[in-house]
């Protein structure tokens, strides 16, 4: 009987793990730019217009990114609105008052900080994808900040 259990168990361990590629059937790398300069610091998500977790990347110090959702590198081909938040590092270590520092000034436009705001979209396909993400500095046509629509 125990023999059996044992030969169940790895049967069942076996077929879990063979063929195990991950979940998600899309990656997406790329470069982040602001008016042709690199942009070495920050955040970049990718956020499905269908709903749903997001995916994230950090931007390293040469500018490029590589999306994970959660600990699992890669995303759901879809349709996505794209963020890009960039900030300077803070200027002290704490607050006058002991607490956190205050932030770093940003150093991306605040249209690329929410997706629904974001003129960047995509569609991520199936496989390897490579998405530079180049911003610039002049506002899409009839940006107002969400703050003035109020």
């Amino acid at each position: 009987m125990r023999k059996r259990t044992w030969q169940l168990a790895a049967i069942g361990l076996l077929a879990t793990c063979c063929g195990c590629g991950g979940t998600y059937d899309s990656y997406v790398t790329g470069e982040v730019t602001l008016d042709g300069n690199v942009i070495n610091t920050g955040t970049v998500a990718f956020v499905p217009t269908a709903g749903g977790p997001a995916a994230y990347a950090l931007i390293d110090s040469s500018g490029h990114y590589d999306v994970y959702t959660g600990n699992e590198r890669g995303l759901p081909s879809g349709s996505y609105g794209v963020t890009v938040v960039a900030r300077e590092a803070p200027a002290m270590e704490r607050s006058e008052t002991g607490g956190p520092p205050p932030p770093g000034k940003s150093l991306t436009p605040a249209w690329y900080g929410l997706a629904e705001y974001s003129p960047l979209k995509y569609e991520v396909e199936s496989g390897s994808n490579e998405i530079d993400l180049q911003l610039t500095s002049t506002p899409p046509a009839g940006w107002q900040s969400p703050q003035r629509r109020r």
